[in-house]
């Protein structure tokens, strides 16, 4: 889907306006970001083209490749084995347990899931020198979007697959799949909702096309807004620097970050994330109205009735929501 307009004017110009407060810079964001998994970063960053350590098991281990360019599948006494789910802490007996199956113990203990292969990013390519800037084109568009991406993995690591972007009135202003220049090794449905069937339906763009078509559409001057939009950005492999993170913006600790659902439960009363597979077009949407509800703007007419559907979010034990997601990217 192409961008529905070159220069695209706010809907309502006092979000924008509204927003200033709110904006921080590419570097600002990411190094929010790196607050919350300094560890993890400083561990991909010793990955080398060959020398991996996987993040769901967390062994070492070593990228082959076979004659046609693409990595081998590791042999099956040698699987990936490992909890999709996050540790979490149980109150009531005072042990950690997983949040997929509720087994306790070690990462590598009764593991839940296998995989044929390791997932490691590799640092090399996401390198800043190869980011498109939204400086480079000339322009003006003082518009908001909110945007999101949905991530499928490949021997680089998280890779971008799906990518909308939405406007004021939650209206798609752009929206397509993306084709990684590299062989998809998982595509993580539960959280990305795409398939390899759907992925070759398409229809898809290259990555190179979407940065094209994105900086027709954004400009030096509009507002993105993002729940860690630093990683949808980092998968786009595109540079801006007027940056508004739900994150940020809606805090919980130093140590964790408030789950896009358990934000759109608390704040929009909605339920998104239901199931399998994330849909980035929603995901966007929940961003635009949370920012929308920071400064004023949202009102839900469905709240007036207060039924019990929209009663049940202030219930909400506050930890099984937080933090949620199987990677960064989410």
């Amino acid at each position: 889907m192409a961008p529905t307009n070159e220069i695209d004017p706010p809907q309502n110009e006092s979000l924008y306006n509204m927003l200033q407060s709110f904006i921080r810079s590419h570097e600002q964001v990411d190094e929010h970001s790196d607050s919350f998994d300094r560890f993890i970063n400083e561990e991909r960053a010793k990955n080398t083209v060959k020398d991996r350590k996987c993040e769901r098991c967390e062994r070492k281990y070593k990228v082959e490749m076979d004659r046609d360019g693409n990595p081998k599948p590791l042999k099956k006494n040698k699987q990936c084995k490992y909890h999709p789910g996050r540790l979490r802490y149980n109150n009531y007996d005072d042990q950690d347990y997983y949040s997929c199956c509720n087994a306790t113990g070690s990462r590598s203990d009764n593991s839940c899931k296998s995989h044929n292969f390791h997932v490691s990013e590799y640092p090399g390519f996401f390198n800043k020198s190869e980011f498109v800037s939204t400086t480079e084109r000339s322009g003006t568009n003082k518009a908001v979007y909110a945007l999101d991406c949905e991530m499928c993995v490949t021997i680089n690591g998280y890779e971008c697959c799906r990518v909308s972007v939405v406007k004021e009135d939650y209206s798609i202003a752009y929206e397509t799949l993306v084709r990684p220049d590299d062989e998809i090794i998982d595509y993580v449905f539960n959280y990305s909702g795409i398939t390899k069937e759907i992925l070759e339906q398409g229809p898809s763009k290259s990555l190179k096309d979407v940065q094209n078509d994105l900086l027709e559409l954004i400009k030096e001057d509009t507002i993105l807004i993002g729940h860690s939009i630093g990683n949808d950005l980092k998968s786009l492999k595109l540079s801006h620097n007027k940056l508004v993170d739900t994150v940020i913006a809606f805090p919980y600790n130093s140590f964790k970050r408030n789950s896009l659902r358990w934000l759109a439960r608390k704040y929009l009363y909605e339920r998104i994330q239901i199931g399998y597979g994330h849909d980035s077009a929603v995901d966007a949407r929940t961003c635009m109205k949370l920012m929308q509800v920071k400064v004023g703007l949202y009102i839900d007419t469905r709240l007036l009735g207060w039924d019990e559907l929209y009663k049940k979010p202030e219930v909400l034990h506050h930890d099984d929501d937080a933090d949620e997601t199987e990677s960064a990217s989410a």
